[in-house]
């Protein structure tokens, strides 16, 4: 919006002249507009526009790659599109806001050439482990024809349906019988969690949580989950951890949403307003975020830190200069 705030009536004028002679098939007049003076202001504006979309395909390769997935299909993707725009007119190419997608598709193979292969590295999850997580996303899902879940996941499928109609101590049984390698994942642990706080089984929740924290220091699961905890055990006390972990990573909705629960379980108006307005300011909703940021610094006590009501000012100033 700034960029395009910043186009002269003149630039725009030139715009529409190449426009027009284009899609009328004058040649010599639009070749004669662009060689105007004007019509490097008209293309810098294009320009800017491309340039945004190929830092997209940049960005996009890399947290592909980053989240185990080879970046050759996102290249794939584009050598269709480039096949496809071959087929039709070249004659507006020149102010199409996005790269042509041959040149798309050659600068990202180049990246992809220079990116080290991410089945070089350790995965995060083992086989085991990701195969459990498989089964827990395919819950509820048709297969086609001739085709079903594997065996392992017919179980977990099963487990999941007890758990889903609150038959929560057959669902734990169930999962007390797969193997120790399926329960000791990073998946079978986050089950084990779950149905173990329905059952009351404290102990074995908190045993898991902390195994998940050793393991994935950096996830946030574990202080999630602890949260969860705080509220089945009707301890009042907000986790030390989630707000710490809130200050590093503000942008993690997940949080807030847990935080949210605790406030509601609890009745703390004012953290519950705190963690309405973030996810408001994450979803875009700026109006919304500042209402429920007033409500909150309305009822928020004097004998409370007020640094996270700081934080949320900070957000939503920022917010407000892009």
């Amino acid at each position: 919006l700034k960029n395009s705030q910043r186009l002269s009536t003149g630039t725009l004028a030139t715009l529409a002249g190449v426009v027009a002679a284009i899609a009328t098939r004058q040649g010599q007049a639009a070749q004669s507009l662009i060689m105007g003076g004007q019509a490097a202001n008209a293309t810098a504006a294009l320009a800017y526009s491309r340039d945004y979309e190929r830092e997209a395909d940049r960005i996009g390769v890399t947290a592909l790659a980053g989240a185990g997935y080879p970046p050759e299909a996102m290249a794939s993707v584009l050598h269709i599109l480039a096949e496809k725009q071959t087929q039709t007119t070249q004659d507006l190419a020149f102010l199409s806001t996005h790269p042509l997608g041959i040149e798309r598709q050659s600068d990202l193979d180049a990246r992809v050439a220079q990116m080290q292969d991410p089945r070089d590295g350790q995965p995060v999850l083992s086989p085991t482990d990701f195969q459990l997580f498989r089964c827990i996303q395919t819950e509820g899902l048709e297969f086609p024809t001739g085709k079903q879940a594997t065996q392992s996941c017919s179980e977990i499928h099963a487990l999941l349906a007890d758990y889903r109609s609150e038959r929560y101590e057959q669902a734990l049984n169930q999962f007390d019988q797969l193997p120790d390698a399926v329960r000791q994942t990073f998946s079978g642990l986050d089950l084990e969690i779950a149905l173990t706080l329905q059952t009351g089984d404290f102990d074995r929740s908190r045993e898991a949580i902390e195994t998940i924290a050793l393991f994935f220091p950096s996830w946030v699961q574990p202080t999630i989950a602890a949260v969860d905890l705080a509220i089945a055990e009707a301890d009042a006390k907000l986790p030390r951890a989630l707000r710490e972990q809130l200050v590093q990573r503000p942008e993690r909705l997940d949080l807030w949403r847990a935080l949210a629960r605790f406030a509601q379980a609890f009745k703390q108006d004012h953290l519950l307003f705190e963690a309405r307005s973030w996810d408001a300011l994450l979803h875009g909703k700026l109006e919304a975020a500042k209402m429920q940021m007033v409500r909150a610094q309305e009822v928020w006590p004097k004998t409370v830190d007020s640094r996270p009501l700081d934080l949320l000012k900070d957000a939503i100033k920022q917010t407000e200069t892009l």
